[in-house]
């Protein structure tokens, strides 16, 4: 069985935060979509809290939609990585790693500025499955270490997995 393509990235190579593209494919029509890893935590040494993973995903979809140029990219769809590690963000086009990080950094300050959860979009019950399962200071904290550290680029080619390390 082959293996899928975020298994075949060795995550011990990934640096943190830092975009990647995971993949690109072309739908039948011939338009491309490329789905971007954003990876806001180092794999294995950190996680995000599942109140602040929440509270980023509907940030997120908001700012990363206002700050990455629809010209080059719309976004399908942002969503978190069931290791908690970071974003899957689905985008029809093909915008750079550069401008998924330089949306990425104008999404994290437009986060900080959020004034209270009640500028959240979405946090109600009418709109949200779990609309107490939030923290927006959480999720400031984590967009503040974002920015103090800065975003990187992680390359497919600096990650490909040595698959005799998971044989044994």
């Amino acid at each position: 069985m082959s293996i899928i393509e975020s298994f075949s990235a060795d995550h011990t190579k990934m640096k943190a935060p830092a975009v990647r593209i995971s993949k690109k494919f072309n739908t039948p029509k011939g338009d491309v979509i490329t789905v971007y890893d954003l990876r806001f935590c180092q794999p294995n040494a950190a996680i995000i809290d599942p109140k602040a993973v929440h509270t980023l995903g509907h940030l997120l979809a908001q700012f990363m939609r206002q700050h990455l140029n629809p010209e080059i990219g719309e976004i399908i769809d942002i969503s978190p990585m069931g290791s908690r590690t970071g974003f899957y963000m689905s985008v029809i086009g093909q915008p750079s790693e550069q401008d998924v990080a330089d949306a990425w950094r104008s999404a994290m300050y437009s986060i900080i500025a959020v004034k209270d959860e009640s500028e959240i979009p979405g946090l109600n019950r009418y709109q949200c499955g779990s609309c107490r399962e939030h923290s927006l200071l959480e999720a400031q904290n984590i967009a503040k270490a974002v920015l103090s550290v800065g975003i990187g680029i992680n390359l497919n080619e600096n990650l490909k997995l040595d698959e005799t390390l998971i044989k044994n």
